[in-house]
């Protein structure tokens, strides 16, 4: 498929309304120019390649680096201190960065505790030497999680410690301490316990191209679970795409099942989380998005239950104590048209926006297999919007529904950076979009993927950055395109979340317009058109980049961004930071983490004080769930605030949906 950067669409179209009356409106199209995104974007400029900031052209990327990322990691992490190799780490850098993905690609390949009453078969093995333990996309390796606490400053220099306990104290100035730990699912227990793969669910869609490179994409695939909902071996919930920590508590996502609860300071597993009670039974959906109103600091979660008649959407509001706000006891369930396969979501001061792709359905194979490669396929049509009241609005679940043009790319995959509404009451968001790059090789599926810039190319789906507006009185929809640089991963300052926003960040491919892994950083600066990048060496590639406050400092772009980068020749990892308002001058500092972490996806930087812990704090959490790890019973799963233990657990529902 060709891209066009003059490619901009507006529609007015006749909409469905549910629960708030909005006047329906004559269908109108009509295209314009990309200069002139200047109205809806960058008054008075346009993304043009003079405004653009960065080094000299990067080098085309080093594939086998790459696929080097997609490795089994087989020793956790459970608490180091890290000194940055290069530069130094500012002290205005204050609080816990996480990051969540897959890192287990070959089954079973953490033994259980020496003591387990279950002994694996088999002790692990390398990636790629039993291919019958490999999973045939990375996308269902077990998630791990990563966390990394900046101290900023001497503890003892600030008074924080006293001097008697001084002697003691590890003196953290300037470093970070490290955690790594596998998320232990019911599914990664049982193939721990076994030494092998039991879920295999999804590997008919993995081994066709059904769907394009939209259906199998390499770094998030559209077809992301099997299609038969509930608690069953063919749906396996990895918690391996979103780490979120907001309320004090830590949550891992993944599309399809319940989040897992994580200890924040040992990343140790508390077990499946129904939200406090909020989601009523445990083969509810939730997926594996989150997103946090920075103004009245408040989290959203959503979750639909599919059907191919009809699908239930069901939408979560929590306060700052994470607990469900009093309107409509923080939710709202609605139906929406058809199987809704829907990954992402925005949040508005009074909605939450959700853009469901058209799928043709096929009755027979849903029937027999549910497998979502056989049963439901993209069509080439107008997707839907549907713009739905917040549980506190007073309109809580009203909905309307409206088509957005087609132009050539399905609104599939979508994923919503950020979303907010004008003064006039226009719903603005920016999203990254995925498009058929015209792959789909059979030949890539099997590990390690992407060792060629072709089997890359063949797995993954040309992506774009674009800009919506929305009148809902109106039903007016129309979309421009930002850059078709290949990005991934948009993120914006999280103060900023939900609310209007100049800036955003994103991992960039080192080809331009060409298809190509996630490498570099760049930075849009929506108001000026303004644009700068920063890429590594051929051989090194960045994550997403995560937005970091500098404490002191409430501009937008004033603090920092912190990406986890892969070395791919020497087979190991660091976290880089550069400062935000200059992403061109590259790192000013790079910690190692002490292993290779694989390529992974979503994350989060808590900044609140709540997660500034002390390394000795963090160490003797960290101890403790080791300990209570090679005990081998339940009562490790028990953590509770009465116990003793220090190890935080606050509602009994986690702890009885977690015994399977």
């Amino acid at each position: 498929m060709k891209f066009s950067h003059s490619l901009a669409i507006i529609a007015l179209l006749g909409s469905q309304t549910h629960g708030f009356q909005l006047s329906p409106s004559m269908a109108t199209m009509q295209s314009r120019s990309v200069s002139s995104l200047s109205a809806s974007v960058a008054e008075g400029s346009s993304m043009d390649t003079s405004l653009m900031k960065q080094q000299s052209p990067p080098s085309p990327p080093d594939m086998q680096a790459y696929s080097n990322g997609f490795k089994t990691v087989f020793n956790e992490v459970s608490c180091s201190l890290s000194t940055p190799t290069e530069g130094s780490l500012p002290t205005d850098l204050i609080g816990t960065y996480y990051k969540s993905g897959p890192a287990m690609f070959s089954a079973g390949s953490l033994p259980p505790p020496k003591n387990s009453l279950v002994k694996p078969k088999q002790p692990p093995v390398p990636d790629g030497e039993d291919m019958s333990r490999m999973v045939l996309h990375p996308f269902e390796g077990d998630g791990a999680v990563l966390a990394m606490t900046f101290h900023g400053h001497d503890n003892i220099e600030t008074g924080e410690v006293n001097t008697d306990e001084a002697a003691d104290t590890v003196d953290t100035k300037g470093k970070v301490t490290t955690r790594f730990r596998y998320v232990r699912t019911n599914a990664f227990n049982n193939e721990r316990k076994k030494g092998k793969k039991l879920y295999t669910g999804m590997e008919s869609t993995r081994s066709n191209d059904s769907g394009g490179t939209v259906g199998n994409d390499l770094s998030l695939p559209f077809y992301r679970h099997h299609l038969l909902n509930g608690l069953n071996k063919l749906r396996k919930n990895t918690s391996n795409t979103r780490a979120v920590y907001f309320g004090k508590r830590l949550l891992t996502m993944w599309a399809g099942g319940l989040p897992y609860k994580v200890d924040a300071l040992a990343l140790s597993t508390d077990g499946r989380s129904q939200l406090g009670g909020i989601i009523k039974r445990e083969e509810n959906a939730m997926s594996s998005s989150a997103v946090i109103d920075s103004k009245r600091n408040r989290i959203l979660f959503y979750g639909i239950d599919e059907q191919a008649s009809g699908s239930t959407l069901n939408i979560y509001e929590f306060n700052s104590k994470f607990q469900p706000i009093k309107e409509n006891d923080g939710a709202v369930q609605l139906e929406l048209p058809g199987l809704a396969l829907v990954y992402d979501f925005g949040v508005t001061e009074n909605y939450c926006v959700f853009v469901q792709p058209q799928l043709k359905v096929n009755g027979m194979q849903y029937m027999l297999n549910k497998e979502p490669g056989k049963s439901a396929a993209l069509e080439s049509e107008s997707a839907l919007l549907h713009i739905v009241a917040r549980p506190g609005n007073k309109d809580a679940g009203g909905m309307k529904t409206i088509e957005i043009p087609f132009d050539g790319m399905a609104e599939a995959n979508l994923q919503i950076i950020n979303s907010y509404e004008s003064e006039d009451g226009t719903i603005i968001f920016d999203a990254l979009r995925s498009a058929d790059s015209g792959g789909g090789s059979k030949s890539s599926t099997q590990w390690p993927w992407a060792s060629t810039l072709g089997d890359f190319q063949n797995m993954s789906s040309k992506k774009s950055l674009w800009r919506y507006e929305v009148n809902p009185k109106k039903g007016l929809v129309s979309k421009d395109c930002i850059s078709q640089d290949q990005l991934y991963f948009g993120v914006v300052n999280s103060n900023t979340s939900a609310q209007k926003h100049r800036y955003i960040y994103a991992a960039a491919g080192a080809m331009g317009e060409g298809v190509a892994p996630p490498q570099g950083i760049t930075k849009f600066d929506l108001d000026t058109g303004a644009r700068e990048s920063w890429f590594p060496e051929s051989y090194e590639f960045c994550g997403e980049p995560m937005y970091a406050e500098r404490r002191g400092d409430d501009s937008e772009d004033g603090g920092y961004i912190l990406s986890t980068l892969f070395n791919g020749k020497d087979e190991c990892s660091e976290l880089v930071v550069l400062k935000a308002n200059d992403v061109a001058a590259g790192p000013i500092a790079r910690v190692p983490i002490g292993i290779a972490v694989p390529h992974g996806f979503h994350g989060c930087f808590a900044s609140t004080d709540d997660a500034n812990w002390t390394y000795e704090q963090i160490e003797r959490r960290a101890k403790l769930a080791d300990k209570m790890e090679t005990r081998g019973s339940m009562w490790n799963e028990v953590k509770s605030d009465f116990s003793g233990l220090g190890l935080r657990f606050d509602d009994m529902e986690e702890y009885f949906g977690d015994l399977m």
